[in-house]
């Protein structure tokens, strides 16, 4: 058969980078790691072709090549994926959908016209899903009765790809998480038993990366890297001497639960290994919070000290923090800011509290008749999208404190202070990193961030002062010094973004709770479409 893989285009987010993609040349971040690694299940004589429309549109020669259009995608590009079924229909392809959005929508998907629903893991699916084909079966969903063995996960087919056009590349150690926060729905997806690929298995891959030319940084997706220690330390130990004989070819990001900052051992194998950012799941500084969220694992740690720990150790902190709890008082932003002050967080990748599809928070805020309507469309997960419940303060004030949250933090004089500090409190010296040459958009980002930060700005000084301290006091961080200054161009950016299109969502609840009165009418709208 001809497989045609898409994956859809999706909107702007904290994650899209766009401002700083361009200024690197670059059309996406990262690669849909879940279609190459179906690709990889395909047998050899199946012809594979992949299109990403985050980068390119589908040609017509694509279009007319292909048997079977296989469609991936999360929650917020749910527009791209429909739009995608459609068209595919229309021009009479076997239509198949699989990813997160369809795992929680899959007779969304089935009324578009999609043949086959694949809900689930595709490893554990796959067999199902080669006799569908075959059968030409339609109006199918394939739900696996067990979870994946991701040791038998064969290597991602990243050969498919337009490694040119991307600024990462994506790479899976392990799956599901042992915590099961309310709004997650990790757990729900993936379970909470850790299933890990071997050493071998991470190493294979990374060697096919650096065959293929990849000097850059590669982040592995795990939803908690280290949510079996054992296992992440066994990978580690099996990373340090294959870096270390390739000249440290890559830098690793991640994310990661609180309980890192417990281990030391654990954190200095991740910097030895090449890992210099991770991503975690702060949430809130309000133990009160936590623990309505059922985020034990936060609110039995001192959180000031967790950053303390993993920073000096010489990761990079990510925090991602939730406003909009249940019984949160006024004045959220300022607790948040503050945190992000005293321990020194450059980067604060905060949202408001929404509920996920099928999680404890959903099924908590359905009973209490608080869900609305219009609760699943592309902004679920994204900053620029409300919550989708009746919160238990005014969401005026809500929004009004996430606005200013973002305008506060990511003023060029906040950003950078906050940024050198944190730099400054790391005390482990990291591996030298061997990623070539720079290439043309990385001097080009370097050259426009001088201009920038260093001209136009009137924050001019102070940029100058910490980038000749930064070459001075932490040689060699100073290129992910550099790295995250450019970073920041998509922040100053992207808080205005978040002000408008915030804006304009409050003004269309505004009219939508005109229309519909209390929030329960929403609610029995969606109860009845379940139905």
């Amino acid at each position: 058969m001809k497989i045609l893989l898409v994956n859809p285009r999706y909107p702007q987010t904290f994650w899209s980078f766009n401002k700083v993609l361009r200024m690197l040349g670059k059309k996406a971040l990262l690669p849909p790691l879940g279609l190459i690694t179906v690709a990889g299940l395909f047998p050899k004589e199946w012809d594979l072709r992949l299109v990403d429309m985050t980068i390119r549109d589908i040609s017509e020669d694509e279009w007319a090549n292909c048997d079977v259009v296989m469609i991936t995608g999360m929650i917020s590009q749910c527009a791209g994926i429909l739009q995608t079924i459609r068209e595919s229909k229309r021009r009479g392809k076997i239509t198949v959908v699989g990813g997160p959005w369809v795992f929680h929508f899959p007779s969304d998907a089935l009324e578009a016209g999609a043949d086959i629903v694949v809900r689930g893991e595709a490893e554990t699916a796959f067999l199902q899903l080669k006799k569908a084909l075959e059968e030409r079966s339609s109006g199918v969903v394939i739900e696996p009765e067990r979870k994946a063995d991701l040791t038998l996960t064969p290597i991602p087919r990243y050969d498919l790809l337009e490694l040119h056009s991307y600024a990462d590349m994506p790479v899976q150690f392990s799956s599901g998480c042992p915590f099961h926060c309310e709004f997650c729905d990790i757990t729900l997806m993936f379970g909470r038993i850790v299933r890990t690929k071997s050493p071998e298995q991470i190493l294979d891959e990374l060697q096919i990366l650096y065959n293929l030319g990849w000097r850059r940084s590669i982040f592995f997706v795990d939803d908690n890297f280290i949510g079996n220690m054992s296992r992440a330390k066994k990978l580690l130990k099996a990373l340090i001497p294959w870096m270390r004989q390739r000249r440290n070819p890559f830098a690793f990001y991640t994310q990661a639960s609180v309980n890192l900052a417990a281990d030391a051992d654990l954190l200095d194998l991740m910097v030895q290994a090449g890992f210099y950012r991770v991503f975690l799941g702060i949430e809130t500084p309000d133990e009160e919070s936590l623990r309505l969220a059922k985020k034990f694992q936060n609110a039995a740690a001192d959180l000031d000290q967790v950053c303390n720990s993993i920073t000096r150790a010489g990761l990079q902190i990510i925090a991602g923090c939730i406003i909009g709890f249940d019984g949160e008082k006024a004045g959220a932003d300022r607790q948040l800011i503050a945190f992000a002050g005293r321990n020194s967080i450059p980067e604060m990748f905060v949202t408001m509290l929404q509920a996920g599809p099928g999680t404890d928070l959903w099924h908590r805020l359905k009973r209490e008749n608080r869900l609305f309507e219009s609760a699943y469309d592309e902004n679920l997960g994204s900053q620029t999208g409300l919550m989708n419940f009746t919160p238990t303060r005014p969401m005026e004030e809500i929004v009004r404190e996430f606005t200013d949250l973002y305008d506060e933090l990511y003023t060029p004089e906040a950003f950078l202070d906050r940024l050198f500090k944190h730099f400054s409190l790391m005390e482990t010296v990291p591996p030298v990193q061997d990623g070539g040459l720079p290439y043309l958009g990385e001097i080009r980002a370097v050259v426009i961030t001088l201009i920038r930060q260093g001209i136009l700005y009137p924050s001019r000084w102070k940029f100058w002062k910490y980038l000749l301290l930064a070459i001075m006091k932490f040689p060699k961080r100073f290129r992910h010094f550099l790295a995250s200054c450019i970073t920041a161009e998509h922040y100053f950016e992207y808080r205005r973004t978040i002000r408008k299109l915030v804006q304009n969502s409050l003004a269309t609840h505004r009219k939508t709770e005109a229309e519909y009165g209390h929030s329960s009418v929403a609610t029995k709208k969606i109860v009845a479409k379940e139905a």
